[in-house]
């Protein structure tokens, strides 16, 4: 089944992109249009004397063009897979020309090839190669050691001078620390400082100093919990660990059982910091009814590995990270994605989302956000609150952009969305309106 344009379009790298792509999406731009059962190609005239040659890996969907942009997919791309949208007539099914299956078999081997070195043999001498990441690791703990010390000074010295006259000592007061971090191999921590610091001086967010507290007791938290780490349970380690910033390898992941299970794209939120942008994916079993979060990273113009647009669904296996409440995941194996037909159960009142929040929280008790569904909501953006049907309140993030639009899809009426609990306030993620689920960061202007 063809993707819609909204889902089309919020596979754009940028909104310009998505812009020039739909202006694309005219026949009069294209030329050799066909399609098999795998793939689609056309033509494009651009401003020089050879055309530019765009096809489609529909199975992922996978973007090749032969102009001379760096961003994945390019406007081509996205014009072309627009076009089969709106004029699938114009596509004739037939044999791919030679430099379609050209790419197609590349794509192939490369994946083979990838297959392979994944399943390579051990080392020739595994005990010594065992006894060497021993060593690496032990030496890396030290290090985190070290500089979890000196972050739980840090954090004592300032909770003995409090949080009034933190403003004027600027930004550099909490890079220096986060750099120290970094230099202590436990560069996972330094991001979240990085951020408490950046609410100081955010002049319009609300009740910064609770809020900027509340990230430094979680810091303290993770400080406190690496001095026993041996004490807690495995798993627990496992997170503690993954928090600090150890990489678990896509292997070692992908090794573990997979559950299979038609899994609903419910969300998508894009991050970008220093030329590396991040793109979290909330999933949702429909069989298991678990939770699955998807983590990926792209640096400059480079494309994310899988695109899984909002409001769709497919049928795969996902693995999962260890952990002792696992919520990130790799897929494993997938189908082509095809438009949401089915929905996700709802919480039912605030209640329910809060028991369930609870109940995560003692099982993880590092955990950030938790992903909840809440249905018969009625936003009230001048009072930064939701509305629950027995008239309960819940605060809305001060990081919500989309006060606005959110408003506009209500009307005033009850809504039902998707989004993440903290803890303290509510961030939508996504809304349905009409039998439509609108992605805010995707499908709506920032």
């Amino acid at each position: 089944m063809t993707l819609t344009s909204d889902h089309i379009l919020s596979l754009a790298p940028d909104a310009a992109s998505a812009k020039a792509g739909s202006q694309l999406a005219t026949p009069a731009k294209w030329s050799q249009l066909g399609r098999d059962e795998r793939a689609l190609w056309g033509e494009c005239q651009g401003s020089g004397k050879v055309p530019y040659r765009t096809q489609i890996d529909t199975t992922e969907p996978a973007f090749k063009c032969s102009c001379p942009s760096r961003k994945f997919p390019c406007k081509h791309g996205l014009g072309l897979y627009l076009l089969l949208s709106s004029h699938p007539q114009l596509f004739a099914a037939g044999a791919a020309p030679q430099w379609v299956t050209d790419w197609l078999d590349s794509r192939q081997q490369r994946q083979e090839k990838k297959a392979e070195k994944a399943s390579a043999q051990a080392p020739a001498d595994p005990e010594a190669a065992a006894a060497q990441a021993r060593k690496r690791e032990e030496k890396r703990d030290q290090n985190v050691s070290r500089g979890m010390t000196d972050l739980q000074t840090w954090l004592h010295d300032l909770a003995r001078e409090g949080l009034a006259g933190v403003r004027e000592r600027g930004p550099a007061f909490w890079n220096n620390m986060a750099a120290r971090l970094v230099d202590a191999q436990a560069g996972g921590l330094a991001p979240r400082l990085r951020r408490a610091g950046a609410m100081c001086f955010q002049t319009t967010l609300p009740d910064w100093e609770r809020r900027v507290a509340n990230e430094l007791a979680s810091l303290y938290l993770l400080t406190t919990a690496w001095e026993r780490i041996d004490a807690l349970p495995e798993l627990l380690q496992r997170d503690l660990r993954n928090l600090v910033g150890f990489s678990v390898t896509k292997e070692e992941v992908l090794a573990e059982a997979p559950l299979g299970d038609r899994w609903l794209v419910l969300a998508q939120q894009t991050d970008e910091e220093e030329r590396v942008r991040s793109r979290t994916t909330w999933l949702y079993g429909l069989a298991s009814q678990r939770w699955a979060l998807l983590l990926q990273f792209a640096a400059g113009a480079q494309g994310f590995e899988h695109t899984l647009p909002s409001g769709t669904q497919f049928d795969g296996e996902l693995c999962f990270y260890p952990s002792a409440l696992p919520l990130r995941a790799l897929v494993r194996q997938q189908s082509a994605t095809v438009p949401l037909t089915a929905s996700a159960p709802v919480q039912a009142g605030f209640d329910a989302m809060l028991d369930a929040y609870a109940s995560a929280l003692a099982s993880q008790p590092f955990l950030g956000s938790w992903p909840a569904l809440l249905d018969d909501v009625v936003p009230d953006i001048a009072a930064g609150t939701l509305r629950g049907a027995d008239g309960a309140m819940l605060p809305l993030d001060a990081a919500f952009r989309h006060g606005l639009h959110l408003a506009a899809l209500s009307g005033g009426h009850p809504i039902r969305l998707m989004g993440e609990w903290n803890g303290q306030a509510f961030l939508p993620l996504s809304a349905w309106h009409e039998g439509r689920l609108y992605n805010f960061d995707t499908d709506l202007p920032g």
